[in-house]
């Protein structure tokens, strides 16, 4: 099996990393693989440091004229579907593609057959699934979730930053600075319990258009530290007691995963694919999107009852056997064998 993945992205956030996570996983299986991303960019760079071959492009128009020979094509992420169709129509090459949003499709007529023509949309969640089929009709859908990365950690900075926040009840939330994460959710429960939590810390740990608009709000706050993007991710998870994600719209939300792989017991939002992942009062806790003071409230309460919280990452942490990076490979690859020629293997 002769596999092209493509991502086209110009930057790099979840849905890249979940690519080249799961091209790495299938490495392991002796798969035979390319990438097709654009040139030049992050995706290429990071594929790159990886060995991961690559077949860079600068537009979804081109790059098709040398026929590449693989057996199926693998979207992921919203214009790769069309170098897809395009090289689908061209070489009559069969694909598939990863939808990560939950945000309606457009009702373009390109768009509608691109996804028309997919052996398979792949949904990240039921949210999606459901989103896909209202826009584009009865396509032939599956679900499969992201997958945790596993950061890694470096004992003695773990050690640094505990010293460094040391008498701190730390309460993260990584994500990038975008307006549907529900950063203002998370600043208003902030605020509220900046008074009667004064041991209580924010982290919150991106970067994004609103970080100028956010650093200008968390100056107000006494217990918010925006640290920006971060490569050492593990080590800040690391030291956390709580971990929110208050988003207001999401596909799923991996950063979740990280946190429950941490051991962080959750606190997020019931919006999109989310209730995928959080079975309410079991393996977290869920409050309705934009409710700043159900957050405080549930903040309030977790830091008060640390039997709770080891019950709720316990819980969490026994459920993440279907989130590995392998469970998730091995679901791919059966939808890779089912949508090509029996007479390839």
């Amino acid at each position: 099996m002769y596999l092209c993945h493509i991502n086209l992205a110009k930057g790099f956030s979840g849905g890249e990393q979940q690519t080249l996570n799961l091209i790495a996983e299938l490495a392991t299986r002796g798969l035979r693989q390319i990438l097709v991303c654009r040139e030049g960019g992050e995706v290429e760079r990071r594929a790159r440091e990886k060995g991961i071959p690559c077949h860079p492009v600068s537009h979804f128009l081109f790059g098709h004229l040398r026929g590449l020979g693989t057996d199926l094509l693998h979207g992921h992420c919203g214009k790769s579907i069309y170098w897809a169709a395009l090289e689908h129509q061209f070489r009559g090459t069969p694909y598939l593609v990863t939808r990560r949003v939950d945000n309606p499709l457009s009702h373009g007529v390109l768009t509608r057959r691109a996804y028309r023509d997919a052996a398979r949309v792949v949904c990240l969640s039921r949210a999606i699934e459901s989103s896909v089929q209202a826009c584009v009709g009865p396509v032939p859908t599956g679900i499969i979730p992201s997958t945790y990365s596993g950061f890694q950690i470096d004992p003695a900075e773990v050690a640094r930053l505990r010293q460094a926040w040391s008498g701190r009840f730390l309460v993260g939330q990584i994500g990038n600075l975008l307006a549907h994460k529900g950063h203002d959710v998370t600043f208003e429960a902030a605020s509220r319990l900046a008074g009667t939590h004064p041991h209580l810390h924010f982290l919150i740990l991106g970067d994004g258009p609103r970080r100028q608009e956010l650093e200008q709000a968390a100056s107000a706050l006494p217990n918010v530290t925006l640290l920006g993007h971060r490569k050492d991710i593990g080590n800040y998870l690391a030291i956390l007691d709580l971990f929110v994600f208050p988003s207001l719209s999401e596909g799923l939300g991996s950063s979740i995963l990280e946190a429950m792989q941490a051991e962080i017991p959750v606190i997020a939002s019931e919006a999109g694919g989310i209730p995928d992942l959080i079975d309410h009062k079991r393996t977290g806790i869920l409050i309705p999107p934009g409710d700043a003071e159900a957050l405080t409230g549930a903040i309030s309460r977790l830091e008060g009852n640390p039997d709770l919280r080891t019950a709720l990452a316990g819980e969490a942490t026994r459920q993440l056997e279907k989130f590995s990076p392998s469970s998730v490979a091995d679901r791919y690859l059966a939808t890779y064998t089912a949508l090509i020629s029996p007479s390839i293997h």
